[in-house]
């Protein structure tokens, strides 16, 4: 019985040893707080949009444990930041509980107001950690840019200009038998889920200095590369004979989506771009005629470019680099197919009419970055279904891969090493002992004399493989 009454009075004494709540009145010494940061700084962000959260952490440097007396935003509940802090949403909070050589968390956003300008502004705020002997601040820093807002337009024949960045929800259309031209510098930043459909014509007029780029919205820096933030332009059957020069496109689902276009004697012409940092395709034609140079298709979910269903393409100096890392990727990173099952189950064969690629690099980390499925009407004279030629190119390819009919291919340099200056990097301008140097052919390189950055690559041995042109510094 004396065991049970004793059993009884150590569980009643261990649950008032539990019940008392613990003391927090050391309010820090003469060094005051620390933190794992003095500034949060945001990346530009765009009036009305709000940022991604950021976070630092507020600790307790000493052996005991301590409160602190206030965290107060400075700005209060009009500023643009918003906190939360230790688990809380509020602008301001006393008697914060830290425990010794322990610390706690705070979260910040922002949402700037739009204030009528053109140009980036600042926007600042601070944030006031009061204990008994000090008071404290982390600054908060946010670059704002005002933009014009579309959602759902329709575009009749007008100019998109450099003065301020475009945010476009939903989708963008250019309207039918309408023409739309972008001037250089202009940016256009797509919500998430956000494309641009072309039924008229799209004349997009960037230049070596200032690209006009199509990117997804987010600003910080860690969505620099990230993927399938926005969807994809698509240049719609009917569409008129559209032109990309010097543009940026990335981010997307796909970069471009062109389907059935330019099926007149003009082709529609993609000059000087690039596409990467997709989550599928970068480029995905289909019963098309595209005219292509001087550009570079990186960091696709799948082919580079897949030409599909037929069609006309030509392809002059350019660079299929792709090394894609936040997925398996299973498609070579060019592929080409002549032929669509209908909805019989029936195999219906579309002539790939033509298909070249003059002095490129295709090179990438599959075992093989060429892909065919091709169907033949008449095996004796299968050019008629599937006409194909690459004519001086550094290719990757499978060992037993048949590289003899010079027919289809022509100094073909097979599985070497183009030895770009930064895969990593997205880099994919040529090392000095890459084997892409003076590789080219002089008079396939002769309409495109200027490489995607300006450079002559007719002034030296040779015209380099690819969409660059290497100068060793003397």
């Amino acid at each position: 019985m004396k065991w049970i009454e004793r059993c009884i009075l150590l569980f009643i004494c261990t649950l008032a040893f539990l019940a008392c709540e613990r003391e927090f009145v050391y309010r820090g010494g003469e060094e005051g707080l620390s933190f794992s940061t003095d500034t949060i700084m945001f990346d530009t962000i765009f009036t009305s949009i709000g940022s991604t959260t950021k976070n630092f952490r507020v600790y307790n440097p000493y052996d005991e444990d301590m409160s602190i007396e206030s965290i107060e935003l400075a700005g209060g509940d009009d500023s643009g930041f918003r906190l939360n802090i230790n688990g809380y949403p509020e602008s301001y909070a006393e008697e914060i509980r830290i425990r010794a050589k322990d610390s706690l968390y705070i979260f910040v956003e922002v949402t700037i107001d739009p204030v009528g300008s053109n140009t980036p502004f600042v926007v600042t705020d601070s944030i006031y950690f009061r204990t008994k002997s000090k008071l404290q601040t982390v600054q908060l820093v946010a670059y704002g840019q005002d933009v014009v807002l579309m959602k759902k337009e329709w575009l009749k024949t007008q100019t998109l200009t450099s003065e301020k960045p475009y945010l476009i929800y939903d989708y963008l259309v250019v309207d039918s038998a309408e023409t739309v031209t972008i001037d250089p510098g202009a940016k256009l930043y797509f919500y998430k889920d956000a494309s641009m459909l072309v039924l008229g014509t799209l004349n997009v007029n960037g230049t070596t200095e200032e690209p006009v780029v199509f990117a997804g919205h987010r600003q910080e820096e860690w969505y620099e590369d990230k993927p399938g933030q926005w969807g994809y332009i698509h240049l719609l059957p009917g569409s008129g004979i559209s032109t990309f020069n010097n543009c940026i496109i990335k981010n997307g689902m796909m970069g471009i989506l062109a389907d059935s276009v330019g099926l007149s004697n003009s082709p529609v012409s993609i000059n000087n771009t690039k596409i990467e940092h997709v989550s599928t395709f970068g480029l995905l034609a289909q019963t098309s005629n595209l005219s292509v140079s001087n550009s570079v298709f990186g960091d696709c979910g799948n082919s580079s470019a897949a030409l599909t269903v037929g069609g006309t393409y030509e392809f002059t100096h350019c660079t299929f680099a792709n090394y894609y890392d936040w997925t398996f990727r299973n498609n070579p990173a060019v592929f080409l197919s002549n032929y669509y099952v209908d909805a019989n189950d029936n195999e219906q064969i579309v002539p790939l009419k033509e298909a070249t690629f003059n002095n490129c690099i295709i090179y990438g980390n599959n075992y093989s970055e060429l892909g065919f499925d091709l169907k033949y009407s008449n095996n004796e004279a299968p050019e008629l279904d599937a006409n194909y030629l690459f004519n001086h190119a550094i290719i990757k390819l499978s060992d037993d891969f048949d590289i003899s009919d010079e027919t289809k291919f022509i100094d073909i340099l097979k599985n070497e090493d183009p030895s770009f200056i930064s895969i990593s990097d997205y880099n994919y301008q040529l090392d000095t002992l890459s084997a892409a140097k003076d590789a080219g052919d002089f008079k396939l390189a002769e309409p495109f004399p200027l490489d995607i950055l300006g450079a002559n690559r007719l002034q030296d041995d040779g015209p380099d493989l690819g969409a660059y042109e290497r100068y060793e510094k003397e």
